[in-house]
């Protein structure tokens, strides 16, 4: 069952006292917004309740599965498109090959230490940060493509 910022508004107000619900979604996102910042600093967030800890782990690449990097590959697909080439075509054999491959040894993702956390089930249960424009994991991309060193906060 996924629960809702409105699940646990209703929640709160039932054992504690009431405050505008305007105000606790605001409280709720600052503080969201904090924690994910303090993270993208090189910091960990203790969850607390037995739910161990969140931060963003540099983990190396695997040569042996090379990975298609989609945002350039596109963008040089789109670039190929518009000079009149023809795309690749496995059938034919013939056109121009337009993916790019990840060639650094390393990427970063966000990691939840399930390793220290002690409730039942564990392994049903997974983080996934948000995406989009203003999106925690676009938080990470744009860290990582601004500041060349970015990546040496994270732990291995």
């Amino acid at each position: 069952m996924n629960y809702t910022l409105e699940d646990i508004y209703n929640y709160y107000c039932e054992t504690e006292e009431d405050i505008d619900k305007t105000i606790f979604k605001a409280i709720c996102s600052d503080f969201n917004i904090l924690t994910i910042d303090s993270i993208l600093e090189g910091g960990t967030f203790s969850m607390g309740s037995n739910l161990s800890t969140l931060s963003i782990k540099r983990t190396s690449r695997d040569p042996r599965s090379p990975r298609i990097d989609w945002g350039e590959s596109n963008k040089y697909k789109k670039e190929l498109l518009d000079d009149g080439q023809t795309l690749f075509n496995k059938e034919t054999d013939k056109g121009v090959k337009w993916h790019i491959y990840y060639t650094d040894g390393f990427y970063c993702r966000y990691y939840w230490n399930k390793g220290r956390c002690r409730i039942p089930n564990k392994s049903a249960y997974k983080f996934t940060p948000t995406r989009g424009l203003k999106g925690n994991k676009e938080k990470l991309i744009k860290l990582l493509h601004t500041d060349e060193l970015a990546y040496l906060k994270f732990k291995k």
